[in-house]
């Protein structure tokens, strides 16, 4: 395994930021829209830790399946 930090020096930091920054805030955004609508449907929600768990874990991946599958399974079907 690489160790070497100087390499981080050597990056050409300004032409990679303008890339990186907008994705960091995509995901950041993602991941709080999930939390706050878990949060808002956690009576609603079957198993919420367990979506909390996947949500935090698997970063962009885990606030995508829950927008997409975790608010579609809700406890005896019901709908606010």
């Amino acid at each position: 395994m690489n160790t070497d930090m100087s390499t981080l020096y050597q990056i050409d930091w300004g032409t990679i930021l303008p890339l990186v920054i907008p994705i960091l805030i995509l995901h950041l955004l993602l991941l709080a829209v999930a939390l706050f609508d878990l949060y808002h449907r956690r009576d609603l929600v079957n198993r919420p830790i367990i979506w909390l768990i996947i949500i935090l874990l698997l970063n962009t991946v885990g606030p995508l399946i829950y927008l997409i599958i975790g608010r579609r399974m809700l406890k005896n079907d019901q709908h606010r």
